[in-house]
């Protein structure tokens, strides 16, 4: 491995030792509005800052929903919206299907990137497939994102969604839908939020971070190491420049 790429906030560097690996892939989820992509437009600054060679597209990003803001890279750097030539580092494929996705891999070794980044990983899979063949879809390219992060020695980083599903061990007793309450021996299981598509991803993820609010009023956020376990918190904010401590 070649060491790590730093994200430029202290609390999440200390959680995922010192930074963005090299060699690895690292699954970010979380719900929507706790800075998955936020977390992506920042260690695409940080790794256009650290290029030693302009003439290398550091970064491929490869964006699945449209969620891609040159300027908010340029924002983060802190630099004028004039520095095109920092945002020419970047290659991004906009994909509108898996097969777009999916290529956008296989030319990986053209580029040699340093950071690829997908944002969201499953989304598109999630459209275009169905049952086992959406697993075994996803699979695939997940192995295949794995093989470019270990021979190309690129950091790897992709975004995944949560979908509320119901327990399994939890039940609460007389719940009420639409103000309904059910009988007395009918039971409704609570739900909970899990990474769509989890058990898939966790297979070929090297890492896995979790995204969460930690203070709606703040807002504060906090990310989770949960692969490798750690038992330790990030605390986070998103700011003009990107994912800091709060």
């Amino acid at each position: 491995m070649e060491g790590v790429l730093p994200t430029g906030c202290k609390a999440f560097d200390d959680l995922i030792g010192g930074g963005i690996h090299y060699g690895l892939l690292t699954d970010i989820y979380g719900e929507s509005g706790t800075g998955k992509s936020q977390f992506c437009f920042t260690i695409c600054a940080r790794s256009v800052e650290f290029n030693e060679n302009p003439e290398r597209k550091t970064v491929v990003f490869v964006d699945t929903a449209g969620t891609f803001r040159p300027e908010r890279i340029v924002e983060i750097l802190g630099v004028d919206q004039g520095r095109n030539d920092l945002l020419e580092r970047i290659l991004v494929v906009r994909a509108l299907s898996t097969h777009d996705q999916v290529d956008a891999v296989e030319r990986l070794p053209r580029y040699n990137p340093r950071l690829v980044i997908i944002d969201d990983v499953a989304s598109l899979f999630s459209s275009e497939y169905i049952g086992a063949a959406r697993h075994l879809a996803l699979m695939k390219h997940l192995h295949d994102l794995s093989l470019a992060a270990i021979n190309l020695s690129c950091a790897v980083v992709i975004t995944n969604m949560v979908r509320n599903v119901p327990s399994l061990d939890q039940k609460t007793r007389n719940p009420k839908i639409d103000g309904i309450s059910l009988g007395q021996n009918e039971t409704m299981p609570n739900l909970e939020s899990r990474e769509f598509m989890g058990t898939s991803v966790s297979i070929y993820a090297h890492m896995k971070l979790m995204l969460k609010v930690a203070n709606p009023n703040g807002p504060i956020f906090k990310g989770l190491l949960l692969q490798p376990l750690r038992k330790k918190e990030a605390y986070y904010r998103i700011s003009a420049n990107g994912i800091t401590d709060i």
